[in-house]
């Protein structure tokens, strides 16, 4: 869409307006963008996949969704099952959808978030920076943005006694104050309500949070602090303070590839190598691969340490590795020499 709008500039033609595209959005129902064969570690012929545009706008993304929303994501689940799709992956924000009332029927594919196999990410990526940067984990002050929601409790209840210190953050004081409750015992946890305040004293953060915003002063942040942007959409502003060093976290790299049948997937995904892919989107493919067409991650916090361990052996059985650290400069310095 990009390159359409470049191509009628160099004719002189007027731009399209960003109240056109989002009306376009508003109006295209969901449907196939682009299919794609996730490939087999082993050699064997791997699985065939696809990958469906929900078209739902990102200012939509934010609050409790709208009947058109939830009807957007059940027609998407529609177009997945008349694919003949065994298990699908609902990304982003579409599994908050599924439990705010979407209607699914009986014979729609196994569904899952891809949410366990995003958290392990996250913390192996968190283990590779860690020892990139010669530092280990137990003695780091840890901050969880985002931390009373499905990735964000996951990832904490894993940091949760490996690191020096856990603070928790998010909107959903009650939330915040049940997960303190579940990780008592298992070290020094607190809950931080001014982020600012706590981003001065961690470390290491990491931005899980439902949001479309960036709303994080990172400004305060100490020089050194790693920052793990885990948030889709993204947490945090491209730009941050010198001396910070930020990856996006929760992305994973398969041996097997996933090359798309006809180039769109890559010109969605502009990733620094071939292979690398978000958590959710690598869950699905790691069930396909395995034959087990269920919904491994469903609902709100119900990541435990142990099921992250458990989606990351079969993960790993199947070719899947943290992908190289990057943000949006690019691949970390010490990734490019490896």
């Amino acid at each position: 869409m990009v390159d359409g709008m470049r191509q009628r500039e160099r004719a002189g033609a007027k731009p399209v307006s960003r109240a056109a595209l989002l009306s376009l959005m508003d109006s295209l129902p969901p449907r196939v963008t682009s299919r794609f064969r996730v490939g087999a570690s082993n050699g064997s012929e791997g699985i065939e996949s696809i990958y469906i545009e929900t078209f739902i706008r990102p200012d939509e993304l934010n609050g409790r969704p709208g009947k058109s929303v939830l009807q957007k994501v059940e027609q998407a689940i529609a177009v997945a099952s008349k694919e003949g799709a065994q298990v699908a992956t609902l990304g982003g924000f579409t599994s908050i959808f599924v439990e705010a009332g979407a209607k699914i029927p009986a014979d729609a594919p196994a569904l899952t978030s891809g949410n366990t196999l995003t958290a392990a990410l996250i913390v192996r990526g968190i283990e590779r920076a860690l020892s990139g940067l010669g530092r280990n984990l137990s003695t780091e002050d840890v901050l969880v943005i985002g931390a009373s929601g499905d990735i964000g409790s996951g990832v904490s209840r894993w940091l949760a006694g490996r690191c020096r210190s856990l603070t928790l953050a998010a909107r959903n004081r009650q939330r915040l104050e049940r997960e303190r409750a579940i990780l008592s015992g298992e070290g020094r946890v607190e809950i931080a309500y001014d982020v600012a305040a706590a981003l001065s004293q961690a470390t290491l953060v990491v931005a899980a949070a439902s949001t479309t915003d960036n709303p994080f002063p990172l400004d305060k942040c100490r020089p050194g602090t790693l920052l793990c942007d885990a948030g889709y959409p993204k947490n945090l502003a491209a730009r941050v303070p010198q001396g910070v060093h930020l990856f996006h976290g929760g992305m994973g790299e398969i041996s097997g590839g996933l090359p798309s049948h006809d180039g769109m997937l890559e010109q969605f995904y502009r990733f620094p190598q071939q292979g690398i892919a978000h958590g959710c989107m690598l869950e699905g493919a790691v069930l396909a691969l395995a034959g087990r067409y269920e919904p491994f991650s469903q609902g709100r916090g119900r990541i435990t340490p142990q099921r992250i361990d458990e989606i990351w052996a079969l993960a790993s059985t199947h070719g899947v590795s943290p992908a190289p650290l990057f943000n949006d400069a690019g691949l970390w310095l010490a990734e490019r020499c490896m």
